[in-house]
């Protein structure tokens, strides 16, 4: 969905609105929604029924294009500011266990700060500190507790990492369902990291890196294995692993054996305008995913807030002008997940030519006429599906053409 695209000082004046506001504002644009969707549904019936590419491609379904019309509009009425709908901030909240079912099994573990050392370069700042972080012990009622279980040390037992996807800005790693599915495939527990949320400048980069590093760190110090770590997310949360791994790469910290890389967010730069030096698919693709371009901004303004000018270099990979000191070659071997019907389609692409260029193994898995983080909406268990794929690229089986 395409929307206008805001100015930073736009984007400032919604900073200083209170969270009523922009709660009206979001009961205002639900209701011009409902209003402007319900007469375009027999236009969707009409595009499907004479194969036009109005409301997406023309062989798409009436039932997936009406979803994607809908689900934009929620999308954008849920998303009018820059202060998500549920709170994120607060430390009970970052560490609350919402209902799970019989099958889910979770333990909260707040984890201390990395030692000092982990902290240099971009990792610093003189407003944001290291500070404890909520992480959940993710694991189902097949397999065997990640904590509290003696039957084999921890030397020996393999962890996966989570980072949820919710543009930097929103999320809870228990609420995803990728996590969850994904262990049913590997039967790898999960240890989810409840980063922080760049709803502040106190809470915007580097405070997510800062609470990545002190996760991996935690994992080493309780005897896990580089090699038994797998490192996972999606959306906002991918990008803050490839911010990560770049970071270790750079100064020669212990690297997770693989990366599972869902829908990454590596350009938090592009207007998706088609203006840009190769972006001229975004502005169509923008126009079939239910994601928007203000919410783009929104998010890519504040997450880089006190570092501006890392948002085309080092938060933006996909663009390929690292800061000096970082590269792509002798990162670990990663599975890159993208719809090719999402606005972020084009920037993955880029990334993954980038990493292949650099001699890093890539399984790029790619979900026909699939949106953003689609994982989350669809089956994909297929042979060389995302689900069907990921437990034999976690056991070294990769696809790496």
């Amino acid at each position: 969905m395409r929307v206008p695209y805001p100015t930073n000082s736009h984007i400032r004046a919604w900073q200083r609105t209170s969270r009523f506001t922009q709660h009206c504002y979001r009961v205002a644009r639900l209701l011009y929604s409902l209003l402007i969707v319900t007469p375009q549904i027999p236009l969707v019936f009409l595009s499907v029924l004479f194969s036009l590419s109005y409301y997406g491609r023309p062989h798409w379904s009436f039932t997936y294009r009406a979803s994607l019309l809908i689900g934009s509009h929620i999308a954008w009425s849920l998303n009018p500011g820059t202060q998500p709908l549920k709170d994120v901030l607060s430390f009970p909240a970052r560490c609350s266990i919402p209902k799970l079912t019989d099958d889910q099994n979770v333990q909260l573990e707040v984890i201390p700060p990395a030692d000092e050392p982990w902290f240099k370069g971009d990792a610093l700042h003189p407003t944001i500190q290291p500070e404890s972080c909520p992480c959940f012990w993710q694991w189902t009622r097949d397999l065997s507790p990640p904590v509290g279980d003696a039957s084999a040390p921890l030397s020996q037992r393999k962890i996966m990492m989570y980072f949820v996807g919710g543009g930097m800005v929103q999320g809870h790693p228990l609420t995803s369902s990728i996590p969850w599915r994904v262990m049913q495939k590997t039967k790898i527990p999960i240890f989810g990291v409840n980063f922080r949320k760049c709803v502040t400048a106190k809470t915007a980069f580097p405070a997510a890196l800062q609470d990545a590093l002190s996760a991996l760190h935690f994992l080493l110090e309780m005897g896990y294995r580089r090699e038994n770590i797998s490192i996972m997310g999606d959306s906002g949360g991918a990008g803050i692993v490839v911010t990560l791994l770049l970071y270790l790469n750079r100064y020669s910290f212990p690297m997770p054996e693989n990366a599972v890389l869902i829908s990454p967010f590596v350009d938090l730069a592009s207007r998706f305008d088609g203006k840009g030096m190769g972006e001229e698919q975004e502005r169509s693709l923008i126009e079939l995913d239910f994601m928007n371009n203000e919410m783009f901004a929104m998010v890519g303004y504040q997450y880089c807030e006190n570092r501006p000018d890392l948002r085309e270099t080092l938060l933006s990979p996909a663009r390929g002008s690292l800061p000096e000191g970082y590269k792509f070659e002798g990162l670990c071997r990663c599975m890159v997940v993208r719809g090719d019907a999402e606005a972020f389609c084009s920037g993955i692409r880029k990334f993954v030519n980038y990493l292949r260029q650099a001699g890093v193994k890539v399984e790029a898995v790619v979900g026909k006429d699939e949106v953003h983080d689609f994982p989350i909406f669809s089956k994909a268990d297929g042979s060389y599906e995302f689900f069907g794929r990921v437990a034999r690229f976690l056991e070294g089986d990769g696809i790496y053409d």
